[in-house]
């Protein structure tokens, strides 16, 4: 006998208030960007009171107010904004003393509200989490254009509140972006990265196969705001194929990433190696990215750099040649994004690995110094 369950979906309160504690802004106390909506909306209709109100848990929480307390929580159950956030459309109310739903609050009774009139806040889920509104201590009329003037001012603070979800989603997607430790006898592998809170596009990763081969992967997606997410889709790709032999791997990594980098307009490229721990032989894939070098023991820095252009310009019927080279005892193979030969006193690619290859936390240090502003990678592999 099958078993099966499934998940009741959320009521929409419940749902509401699930995605407002999401918005992460309740109790920031106040902040320009929601505060110039307001003020704006009172200009625009020269009224006493604005508000841009968030419903949750029964009560309604103005996240901003000109005219009023901000950060204050009254019941739902009291105010207009409980009830214009369960219509898709504005809510307008001409004179509150004459209508039956509301003559009896606090809001008209007490404080004197007579005219009132809200658009709701939806998030790109359809989810309705507020609502911006203004109120008159006299009554007003209120017609199709001032509703379509209210209407975008709430478009406007609907785009607000959405970019407070989406700088939550892309600091979710770049703290997955972190590789994790991999232990390999007879080496040592470290990276040091970080990417900017508006969502850099580097791209690391760094695991042991199945045959005991060390594969690791740094590179670059320059896609706007977008970067960061398409980032982790190149990253889920690359770790798709780490047991599939180099050069497929790339072919097929190629055909799955090119058609979604065209679309969203973005550029991507990566180098790729594949270490044999037991004879430190090391293939380099390059994709248009050209970033990495090997430091000697004694010394010398090799850049392994190559014409290769990047994820989906690659002339058709031409190859991705592997790059060999071998890893001798003491020698250190560097993997850096390009956003790290931009870090404060770094003068080039060799300069770079010569650092990476130096003293233990060096480029940490430098990373960290140029943090947030800045994606940067380094990943090194030094055998013992």
């Amino acid at each position: 006998m099958t078993q099966s369950s499934t998940a009741l979906p959320l009521d929409p309160a419940a749902r509401r208030t699930a995605v407002v504690e999401a918005l992460g802004v309740l109790g920031s106390g106040p902040e320009e960007r929601f505060d110039r909506i307001t003020r704006m909306t009172q200009e625009a209709f020269g009224v006493p009171l604005t508000f841009l109100n968030l419903v949750h848990h029964d009560v309604v929480t103005t996240q901003s107010t000109f005219g009023w307390q901000q950060g204050s929580s009254v019941p739902a159950s009291e105010q207009f904004c409980a009830t214009t956030v369960l219509t898709p459309e504005p809510m307008v109310i001409p004179d509150t003393t004459l209508d039956a739903r509301f003559a009896t609050t606090a809001a008209v009774a007490e404080h004197g509200i007579r005219f009132y009139a809200g658009a709701p806040l939806s998030m790109l889920d359809g989810t309705r989490v507020g609502t911006l509104c203004i109120m008159d201590a006299q009554p007003r009329e209120f017609g199709a254009d001032d509703v379509a003037l209210l209407r975008d001012l709430a478009r406007w603070a609907e785009r607000e509140l959405g970019h407070a979800i989406d700088r939550r989603r892309v600091r979710r997607v770049l703290e997955s972006l972190a590789p994790e430790p991999v232990d390999v006898a007879e080496y040592t592998v470290t990276t040091a990265s970080a990417q900017p809170d508006g969502g850099g596009g580097d791209v690391v990763d760094q695991r042991v196969a199945a045959d005991g081969a060390l594969h690791l992967t740094v590179g670059t997606v320059a896609a706007g705001r977008a970067s960061a997410l398409l980032a982790s889709a190149v990253r889920g790709a690359v770790a798709a194929r780490t047991d599939v032999p180099l050069e497929r791997a790339v072919a097929g990594l190629e055909a799955q990433l090119a058609p979604d980098l065209s679309l969203a307009g973005a550029v991507a490229t990566l180098v790729h190696a594949r270490v044999d721990p037991g004879t430190g032989h090391v293939d380099v894939v390059d994709l248009g990215h050209g970033l990495a070098a090997v430091v000697r023991a004694d010394g010398p820095v090799e850049e392994l750099r190559s014409a290769s252009l990047p994820v989906g310009l690659r002339p058709q019927g031409s190859d991705r040649t592997p790059v060999p080279v071998d890893l001798r005892s003491g020698d250190v193979l560097v993997l850096v994004s390009d956003g790290a030969l931009a870090l404060p006193g770094v003068d080039g690619l060799t300069d770079l690995a010569r650092t990476a290859a130096g003293a233990d936390g060096a480029v940490r240090a430098l990373i960290d110094a140029a943090a947030p502003t800045l994606a940067a990678t380094v990943t090194t592999v030094r055998r013992d």
